[in-house]
Protein backbone atom coordinates (compact mmCIF):
# COMPACT_ATOMS: atom_id res chain seq x y z
CA UNK A 1 0.00 0.00 0.00
CA UNK A 2 1.19 3.75 -1.03
CA UNK A 3 2.05 5.76 1.71
CA UNK A 4 -0.71 8.30 2.87
CA UNK A 5 -0.81 10.50 6.07
CA UNK A 6 -4.07 12.02 5.18
CA UNK A 7 -7.05 11.76 8.33
CA UNK A 8 -3.92 11.07 10.78
CA UNK A 9 -4.83 13.24 13.78
CA UNK A 10 -1.66 13.97 14.50
CA UNK A 11 -1.21 16.23 10.94
CA UNK A 12 -3.82 17.49 10.43
CA UNK A 13 -1.92 19.90 7.92
CA UNK A 14 1.12 22.36 7.59
CA UNK A 15 4.17 22.71 9.21
CA UNK A 16 4.56 19.98 11.41
CA UNK A 17 3.21 16.95 8.73
CA UNK A 18 6.17 15.06 7.83
CA UNK A 19 8.91 16.15 6.09
CA UNK A 20 10.51 12.33 5.22
CA UNK A 21 13.56 13.92 3.38
CA UNK A 22 17.52 14.05 3.88
CA UNK A 23 19.52 16.94 2.71
CA UNK A 24 22.81 18.87 2.04
CA UNK A 25 23.16 22.50 1.86
CA UNK A 26 26.75 23.91 1.46
CA UNK A 27 27.24 27.51 2.25
CA UNK A 28 24.12 27.67 3.62
CA UNK A 29 21.87 31.19 2.62
CA UNK A 30 22.87 33.69 6.12
CA UNK A 31 20.70 37.18 6.47
CA UNK A 32 22.74 38.93 8.72
CA UNK A 33 26.39 37.90 10.08
CA UNK A 34 27.73 35.05 11.84
CA UNK A 35 30.45 35.88 14.32
CA UNK A 36 33.74 34.21 13.33
CA UNK A 37 34.13 33.52 17.11
CA UNK A 38 31.31 30.56 16.54
CA UNK A 39 33.43 27.04 15.67
CA UNK A 40 31.53 24.22 16.10
CA UNK A 41 28.08 22.17 15.30
CA UNK A 42 24.57 23.01 15.95
CA UNK A 43 22.89 19.13 16.43
CA UNK A 44 18.99 18.77 16.45
CA UNK A 45 16.75 16.33 16.43
CA UNK A 46 13.30 15.52 15.38
CA UNK A 47 10.93 13.04 15.31
CA UNK A 48 10.09 12.38 11.87
CA UNK A 49 7.93 9.63 10.41
CA UNK A 50 9.05 7.16 7.06
CA UNK A 51 5.31 5.63 7.46
CA UNK A 52 2.08 6.21 8.97
CA UNK A 53 1.82 5.51 12.35
CA UNK A 54 -1.21 3.57 14.23
CA UNK A 55 -4.38 6.07 14.59
CA UNK A 56 -4.39 6.48 18.59
CA UNK A 57 -0.43 7.37 18.51
CA UNK A 58 0.14 10.10 20.96
CA UNK A 59 -0.59 13.39 19.42
CA UNK A 60 2.68 14.58 21.09
CA UNK A 61 4.67 12.50 18.30
CA UNK A 62 7.66 11.17 20.31
CA UNK A 63 7.30 7.96 18.14
CA UNK A 64 8.38 9.57 15.29
CA UNK A 65 11.65 8.29 13.58
CA UNK A 66 14.88 9.49 14.49
CA UNK A 67 16.42 12.39 12.47
CA UNK A 68 19.42 14.43 12.81
CA UNK A 69 20.07 17.68 11.20
CA UNK A 70 23.36 19.27 11.63
CA UNK A 71 24.76 22.87 10.81
CA UNK A 72 28.36 22.94 10.71
CA UNK A 73 29.84 26.97 11.58
CA UNK A 74 33.25 27.78 10.47
CA UNK A 75 34.94 31.36 9.62
CA UNK A 76 31.49 32.98 9.00
CA UNK A 77 29.79 30.51 7.26
CA UNK A 78 27.67 27.18 7.99
CA UNK A 79 26.79 24.04 6.08
CA UNK A 80 23.44 21.87 6.74
CA UNK A 81 23.08 17.89 6.74
CA UNK A 82 19.91 16.34 7.32
CA UNK A 83 19.73 12.18 7.32
CA UNK A 84 17.72 9.84 9.21
CA UNK A 85 19.09 7.34 12.03
CA UNK A 86 19.59 4.15 10.10
CA UNK A 87 18.30 1.81 12.84
CA UNK A 88 16.76 -1.29 12.37
CA UNK A 89 13.00 -0.24 13.11
CA UNK A 90 13.72 2.03 9.94
CA UNK A 91 15.45 -0.45 8.01
CA UNK A 92 12.92 -3.20 8.37
CA UNK A 93 9.93 -0.53 7.64
CA UNK A 94 11.76 0.08 4.56
CA UNK A 95 11.92 -3.21 3.38
CA UNK A 96 8.66 -4.31 4.29
CA UNK A 97 7.23 -0.65 2.81
CA UNK A 98 5.03 -0.36 5.79
CA UNK A 99 4.95 0.89 9.47
CA UNK A 100 5.64 -2.27 11.82
CA UNK A 101 6.26 -0.80 14.53
CA UNK A 102 2.57 -0.06 16.94
CA UNK A 103 2.21 2.98 19.61
CA UNK A 104 5.07 4.80 21.83
CA UNK A 105 6.71 2.13 24.00
CA UNK A 106 3.61 -0.72 23.43
CA UNK A 107 5.24 -4.20 21.93
CA UNK A 108 1.98 -5.46 21.96
CA UNK A 109 1.04 -3.36 19.10
CA UNK A 110 3.73 -4.66 16.93
CA UNK A 111 3.99 -6.83 13.82
CA UNK A 112 4.99 -10.08 14.74
CA UNK A 113 7.53 -9.70 12.30
CA UNK A 114 9.67 -7.33 14.24
CA UNK A 115 9.44 -8.89 17.62
CA UNK A 116 13.16 -9.40 17.96
CA UNK A 117 14.16 -6.06 16.31
CA UNK A 118 15.47 -3.02 18.68
CA UNK A 119 12.84 -1.06 19.00
CA UNK A 120 14.81 2.29 19.44
CA UNK A 121 13.47 5.45 17.01
CA UNK A 122 16.64 7.26 18.19
CA UNK A 123 14.96 10.62 18.08
CA UNK A 124 15.31 12.36 21.08
CA UNK A 125 19.11 13.49 21.62
CA UNK A 126 22.39 13.45 21.00
CA UNK A 127 25.86 13.57 23.02
CA UNK A 128 29.20 14.01 21.95
CA UNK A 129 31.40 11.79 24.78
CA UNK A 130 34.33 9.80 24.24
CA UNK A 131 34.71 10.10 20.83
CA UNK A 132 31.80 9.31 19.77
CA UNK A 133 28.60 10.82 18.90
CA UNK A 134 25.38 8.90 20.43
CA UNK A 135 21.79 9.21 19.62
CA UNK A 136 19.37 8.58 22.17
CA UNK A 137 15.83 7.68 22.83
CA UNK A 138 14.66 6.45 26.66
CA UNK A 139 13.33 3.27 25.96
CA UNK A 140 16.82 1.93 23.87
CA UNK A 141 20.22 1.52 23.72
CA UNK A 142 22.32 4.46 22.21
CA UNK A 143 23.08 4.57 18.69
CA UNK A 144 26.21 5.76 17.27
CA UNK A 145 26.38 7.84 14.04
CA UNK A 146 29.47 9.98 12.33
CA UNK A 147 29.65 13.97 14.09
CA UNK A 148 30.17 15.02 9.91
CA UNK A 149 28.17 13.04 7.75
CA UNK A 150 25.46 11.28 10.22
CA UNK A 151 26.14 7.98 8.72
CA UNK A 152 24.84 5.54 11.17
CA UNK A 153 27.43 2.77 12.86
CA UNK A 154 24.79 1.06 14.83
CA UNK A 155 24.25 0.50 18.29
CA UNK A 156 26.07 1.29 20.93
CA UNK A 157 26.84 -0.72 24.48
CA UNK A 158 30.18 1.16 25.95
CA UNK A 159 32.58 -1.38 24.76
CA UNK A 160 30.08 -4.33 26.38
CA UNK A 161 29.75 -2.93 29.52
CA UNK A 162 26.33 -0.82 29.77
CA UNK A 163 23.52 -3.84 30.43
CA UNK A 164 20.84 -2.04 30.98
CA UNK A 165 18.43 -2.47 28.46
CA UNK A 166 17.96 1.00 27.87
CA UNK A 167 19.60 4.80 27.61
CA UNK A 168 17.92 7.50 28.50
CA UNK A 169 18.11 10.74 26.35
CA UNK A 170 19.42 13.35 29.26
CA UNK A 171 22.85 11.99 30.59
CA UNK A 172 25.20 14.65 32.05
CA UNK A 173 28.61 15.28 31.54
CA UNK A 174 30.68 17.18 34.38
CA UNK A 175 32.20 20.34 33.29
CA UNK A 176 34.81 19.25 36.02
CA UNK A 177 35.58 15.63 35.57
CA UNK A 178 34.73 15.21 31.90
CA UNK A 179 32.66 12.06 33.68
CA UNK A 180 28.90 11.13 31.94
CA UNK A 181 26.70 10.11 34.36
CA UNK A 182 24.32 8.27 32.37
CA UNK A 183 20.98 5.56 33.37
CA UNK A 184 18.26 3.80 31.98
CA UNK A 185 15.01 3.35 33.61
CA UNK A 186 12.87 0.27 33.45
CA UNK A 187 16.34 -1.03 32.71
CA UNK A 188 15.45 -4.87 32.20
CA UNK A 189 12.97 -4.35 30.17
CA UNK A 190 9.21 -2.94 30.02
CA UNK A 191 7.29 -2.89 33.22
CA UNK A 192 10.32 -3.32 35.43
CA UNK A 193 11.34 -1.10 38.19
CA UNK A 194 14.71 -1.25 38.08
CA UNK A 195 17.36 1.74 37.22
CA UNK A 196 20.69 1.73 36.85
CA UNK A 197 23.33 4.13 37.24
CA UNK A 198 26.46 4.41 35.11
CA UNK A 199 30.07 6.55 35.41
CA UNK A 200 31.63 6.90 32.41
CA UNK A 201 35.06 8.41 31.88
CA UNK A 202 35.90 11.22 29.00
CA UNK A 203 37.66 8.01 27.60
CA UNK A 204 33.99 6.31 26.77
CA UNK A 205 34.67 3.39 29.11
CA UNK A 206 32.23 2.54 32.10
CA UNK A 207 33.90 3.18 35.55
CA UNK A 208 30.66 2.87 37.95
CA UNK A 209 27.23 1.07 37.78
CA UNK A 210 24.44 1.05 40.52
CA UNK A 211 21.33 -0.82 40.41
CA UNK A 212 18.44 0.07 42.33
CA UNK A 213 14.41 0.03 42.24
CA UNK A 214 12.32 2.95 42.10
CA UNK A 215 8.99 2.95 43.79
CA UNK A 216 6.75 2.46 41.38
CA UNK A 217 7.19 2.44 37.36
CA UNK A 218 6.41 6.11 36.25
CA UNK A 219 8.68 7.82 34.00
CA UNK A 220 12.05 8.74 34.54
CA UNK A 221 13.02 11.07 31.47
CA UNK A 222 15.95 13.27 32.75
CA UNK A 223 18.12 13.77 35.43
CA UNK A 224 20.16 16.42 37.61
CA UNK A 225 23.72 15.86 38.81
CA UNK A 226 25.61 17.74 41.51
CA UNK A 227 29.41 17.55 42.61
CA UNK A 228 28.45 15.05 45.09
CA UNK A 229 24.94 13.91 44.06
CA UNK A 230 22.81 12.29 41.25
CA UNK A 231 19.20 13.54 41.16
CA UNK A 232 17.06 10.73 39.89
CA UNK A 233 13.01 12.44 39.62
CA UNK A 234 10.41 9.64 38.96
CA UNK A 235 7.17 11.79 37.92
CA UNK A 236 3.72 10.90 37.76
CA UNK A 237 2.80 9.23 34.34
CA UNK A 238 2.49 5.85 34.55
CA UNK A 239 1.61 2.24 32.70
CA UNK A 240 0.52 -1.21 33.13
CA UNK A 241 0.61 -4.30 32.17
CA UNK A 242 -3.14 -3.91 31.55
CA UNK A 243 -2.78 -1.03 29.68
CA UNK A 244 -0.32 -2.02 27.22
CA UNK A 245 -2.28 -5.13 26.42
CA UNK A 246 -5.32 -2.72 25.51
CA UNK A 247 -3.39 -1.42 22.67
CA UNK A 248 -2.72 2.51 24.15
CA UNK A 249 0.59 3.98 24.26
CA UNK A 250 2.87 3.62 27.72
CA UNK A 251 2.40 6.71 29.51
CA UNK A 252 -1.00 8.41 31.49
CA UNK A 253 -1.23 11.69 33.90
CA UNK A 254 -1.99 9.56 37.20
CA UNK A 255 -2.18 12.53 39.92
CA UNK A 256 -3.51 9.54 42.72
CA UNK A 257 0.80 8.99 42.72
CA UNK A 258 3.34 11.58 44.28
CA UNK A 259 6.16 12.68 43.06
CA UNK A 260 9.24 10.64 43.75
CA UNK A 261 12.91 11.67 43.88
CA UNK A 262 15.80 9.49 44.56
CA UNK A 263 19.39 11.23 45.77
CA UNK A 264 22.04 9.10 44.93
CA UNK A 265 25.60 9.90 46.17
CA UNK A 266 27.89 9.82 43.32
CA UNK A 267 30.11 7.72 45.16
CA UNK A 268 27.33 5.62 46.50
CA UNK A 269 25.67 2.48 45.83
CA UNK A 270 21.80 0.86 45.99
CA UNK A 271 22.04 1.07 49.53
CA UNK A 272 22.82 4.95 49.50
CA UNK A 273 20.06 5.95 47.32
CA UNK A 274 17.67 8.23 49.83
CA UNK A 275 14.14 8.67 48.10
CA UNK A 276 12.21 12.08 49.09
CA UNK A 277 8.38 12.89 48.15
CA UNK A 278 6.11 15.78 46.93
CA UNK A 279 3.01 16.68 45.18
CA UNK A 280 2.10 15.42 41.75
CA UNK A 281 3.77 17.41 39.25
CA UNK A 282 3.96 17.49 35.56
CA UNK A 283 7.22 17.60 34.11
CA UNK A 284 10.17 16.45 31.74
CA UNK A 285 13.30 18.41 31.89
CA UNK A 286 15.64 20.13 34.56
CA UNK A 287 17.54 23.09 34.67
CA UNK A 288 20.41 21.74 37.13
CA UNK A 289 21.45 21.14 40.43
CA UNK A 290 23.94 22.43 43.27
CA UNK A 291 25.07 21.49 46.12
CA UNK A 292 24.67 24.08 48.88
CA UNK A 293 25.94 23.19 52.41
CA UNK A 294 23.59 19.91 53.69
CA UNK A 295 20.60 21.25 50.74
CA UNK A 296 20.50 20.27 47.22
CA UNK A 297 18.87 22.98 45.22
CA UNK A 298 17.48 22.14 41.60
CA UNK A 299 15.85 24.19 39.04
CA UNK A 300 13.09 22.73 36.80
CA UNK A 301 10.20 24.03 34.64
CA UNK A 302 7.06 22.23 36.15
CA UNK A 303 3.04 22.58 36.28
CA UNK A 304 1.13 21.12 38.98
CA UNK A 305 -1.31 19.59 36.38
CA UNK A 306 -1.53 17.88 32.94
CA UNK A 307 -2.70 20.79 31.08
CA UNK A 308 -1.94 23.64 33.54
CA UNK A 309 1.23 26.02 32.68
CA UNK A 310 4.83 25.58 33.59
CA UNK A 311 6.67 27.69 35.70
CA UNK A 312 10.40 27.63 36.80
CA UNK A 313 10.23 25.55 40.18
CA UNK A 314 13.10 25.22 42.83
CA UNK A 315 12.95 21.63 44.58
CA UNK A 316 15.33 22.09 47.55
CA UNK A 317 16.60 18.55 49.48
CA UNK A 318 17.66 18.91 52.83
CA UNK A 319 19.69 15.96 53.18
CA UNK A 320 20.50 16.72 56.72
CA UNK A 321 16.74 16.14 57.73
CA UNK A 322 14.82 13.11 58.33
CA UNK A 323 12.40 14.94 56.67
CA UNK A 324 10.78 12.50 53.54
CA UNK A 325 9.63 15.34 51.24
CA UNK A 326 11.02 18.29 49.36
CA UNK A 327 10.34 21.47 49.30
CA UNK A 328 8.98 23.58 46.36
CA UNK A 329 8.97 27.55 45.23
CA UNK A 330 8.72 29.74 41.98
CA UNK A 331 11.42 31.05 40.69
CA UNK A 332 10.10 32.93 37.63
CA UNK A 333 6.64 32.62 35.63
CA UNK A 334 8.10 31.49 32.27
CA UNK A 335 5.77 28.98 30.43
CA UNK A 336 7.91 27.53 28.44
CA UNK A 337 8.84 23.42 29.24
CA UNK A 338 12.37 23.50 27.70
CA UNK A 339 15.19 25.42 29.55
CA UNK A 340 18.63 25.41 28.81
CA UNK A 341 21.48 26.70 30.81
CA UNK A 342 25.51 27.49 30.08
CA UNK A 343 26.32 23.65 30.38
CA UNK A 344 29.91 24.98 31.17
CA UNK A 345 28.15 25.29 34.67
CA UNK A 346 26.46 22.21 34.99
CA UNK A 347 26.41 20.95 38.66
CA UNK A 348 27.95 23.82 39.71
CA UNK A 349 26.46 27.32 41.18
CA UNK A 350 24.85 29.34 38.34
CA UNK A 351 22.84 32.45 37.55
CA UNK A 352 21.20 31.68 33.95
CA UNK A 353 18.25 29.96 32.34
CA UNK A 354 17.32 30.54 29.07
CA UNK A 355 13.93 29.10 28.37
CA UNK A 356 11.02 29.50 25.91
CA UNK A 357 8.00 31.21 26.61
CA UNK A 358 4.76 32.40 25.18
CA UNK A 359 3.79 35.98 25.46
CA UNK A 360 0.03 36.54 24.11
CA UNK A 361 0.40 40.45 24.51
CA UNK A 362 3.02 40.84 21.62
CA UNK A 363 1.57 40.65 18.10
CA UNK A 364 1.07 37.68 15.91
CA UNK A 365 -0.16 37.51 12.37
CA UNK A 366 -3.09 34.84 12.01
CA UNK A 367 -3.38 35.52 8.25
CA UNK A 368 0.48 34.79 7.73
CA UNK A 369 1.23 32.60 10.26
CA UNK A 370 -0.90 29.31 8.52
CA UNK A 371 -3.66 29.91 11.41
CA UNK A 372 -1.76 28.82 14.48
CA UNK A 373 -3.76 31.72 16.40
CA UNK A 374 -1.18 32.73 18.25
CA UNK A 375 -0.72 28.96 20.12
CA UNK A 376 2.91 29.69 19.75
CA UNK A 377 6.65 29.84 21.41
CA UNK A 378 7.80 33.40 20.80
CA UNK A 379 10.10 34.46 22.59
CA UNK A 380 13.57 33.57 24.70
CA UNK A 381 13.67 34.65 27.96
CA UNK A 382 17.18 35.28 29.86
CA UNK A 383 15.83 34.38 33.76
CA UNK A 384 17.64 35.19 36.50
CA UNK A 385 17.76 31.91 38.92
CA UNK A 386 19.43 33.81 42.12
CA UNK A 387 16.94 36.86 41.93
CA UNK A 388 14.01 34.62 39.74
CA UNK A 389 13.90 38.56 37.74
CA UNK A 390 13.47 38.10 33.85
CA UNK A 391 16.69 40.18 32.56
CA UNK A 392 16.85 39.35 28.57
CA UNK A 393 14.32 38.72 25.85
CA UNK A 394 13.88 37.85 22.20
CA UNK A 395 10.90 37.94 20.11
CA UNK A 396 11.26 35.97 17.11
CA UNK A 397 8.66 38.01 15.65
CA UNK A 398 4.65 37.77 14.28
CA UNK A 399 4.70 34.81 11.65
CA UNK A 400 7.27 32.55 13.70
CA UNK A 401 7.49 30.15 16.72
CA UNK A 402 10.50 29.11 18.17
CA UNK A 403 11.89 25.78 19.09
CA UNK A 404 14.12 24.52 21.79
CA UNK A 405 17.68 26.61 22.18
CA UNK A 406 20.78 25.88 23.31
CA UNK A 407 23.54 28.40 25.06
CA UNK A 408 27.19 28.29 22.49
CA UNK A 409 29.85 29.52 24.85
CA UNK A 410 31.97 32.63 22.85
CA UNK A 411 35.28 31.27 21.70
CA UNK A 412 37.77 32.13 24.13
CA UNK A 413 34.81 33.52 27.05
CA UNK A 414 34.75 31.57 30.29
CA UNK A 415 32.38 33.99 31.99
CA UNK A 416 28.86 32.19 32.42
CA UNK A 417 26.58 33.46 29.52
CA UNK A 418 29.61 35.00 27.36
CA UNK A 419 28.16 33.71 23.95
CA UNK A 420 24.71 32.61 21.75
CA UNK A 421 21.68 31.16 21.86
CA UNK A 422 20.92 29.26 19.03
CA UNK A 423 17.60 27.76 17.79
CA UNK A 424 15.09 26.75 15.13
CA UNK A 425 12.53 28.85 14.45
CA UNK A 426 9.39 27.55 12.41
CA UNK A 427 8.05 30.16 9.76
CA UNK A 428 4.96 29.94 8.76
CA UNK A 429 4.34 32.62 6.25
CA UNK A 430 6.94 30.81 4.19
CA UNK A 431 6.57 27.20 5.39
CA UNK A 432 10.39 26.81 5.52
CA UNK A 433 13.25 26.85 8.73
CA UNK A 434 15.10 29.36 10.20
CA UNK A 435 18.35 28.74 12.56
CA UNK A 436 18.72 32.06 14.67
CA UNK A 437 21.30 33.57 16.47
CA UNK A 438 20.98 35.17 18.76
CA UNK A 439 23.68 37.15 21.71
CA UNK A 440 23.04 36.18 24.78
CA UNK A 441 23.96 39.19 26.64
CA UNK A 442 22.15 41.28 24.22
CA UNK A 443 18.52 39.80 23.78
CA UNK A 444 16.86 42.68 23.16
CA UNK A 445 18.56 43.71 20.02
CA UNK A 446 17.10 40.44 17.80
CA UNK A 447 18.68 37.67 15.92
CA UNK A 448 22.26 39.05 14.61
CA UNK A 449 22.30 36.20 12.30
CA UNK A 450 19.40 33.93 10.74
CA UNK A 451 20.27 30.81 8.68
CA UNK A 452 17.86 30.28 5.96
CA UNK A 453 16.68 26.69 5.13
CA UNK A 454 15.02 26.06 1.87
CA UNK A 455 12.75 23.87 3.39
CA UNK A 456 11.05 22.80 6.71
CA UNK A 457 11.99 20.85 9.67
CA UNK A 458 9.25 19.59 11.94
CA UNK A 459 9.11 20.51 15.77
CA UNK A 460 12.10 18.84 16.87
CA UNK A 461 13.16 17.08 20.28
CA UNK A 462 16.64 18.60 21.34
CA UNK A 463 19.69 20.19 20.33
CA UNK A 464 22.95 20.87 21.37
CA UNK A 465 26.21 22.32 20.53
CA UNK A 466 29.94 20.96 20.29
CA UNK A 467 32.81 22.69 19.75
CA UNK A 468 35.40 22.28 16.46
CA UNK A 469 38.32 21.64 18.73
CA UNK A 470 36.28 18.97 20.61
CA UNK A 471 35.23 17.10 17.22
CA UNK A 472 37.37 15.13 15.44
CA UNK A 473 38.79 16.79 11.88
CA UNK A 474 36.41 17.31 9.26
CA UNK A 475 36.60 15.36 6.34
CA UNK A 476 38.21 17.49 3.30
CA UNK A 477 35.39 18.61 0.47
Amino acid sequence: MAVDFRGHPMFPRGFNSPTRFEADVYDCEVWGEIPTDIEGTFYRTQCDFAYRPPQNEWMTGFNGDGHISAFHFNNGSVDYIGKYVKTERLLAERKARKRLFGVYRNHFTDDPSVADLDRSAANTHMYWHGGKLLVLKEDSPAWHVDPWTLETYGAWDFYGRYKATSMSAHPKIDPVTGEMIAYGYQAKGDLTDDVAVYTVARDGHITKEVWFKAPYVGIMHDIAITQNYIVVPLICRTTSLERLQSGEPMWEWNENVPTMVAVLPRDGEAKDVRWFRGPPRNTLHFLNATDRGDRITMELPCSDGERTPSEIKRWSFNMNSKNEYFEEETVNTANGVLARMDDRYLSLDYQYAYVGNRDTSLPYDNDKGAGMGGRVTNQYLRVDVKTGKTTGAYFVGPTHSLQESCFVPRKGGTAEGDGYLMGVANNYESMTSDLVIVDAQRMEEGAIATVKLPFRLRSGTHTNWFNRAELPAPPAV
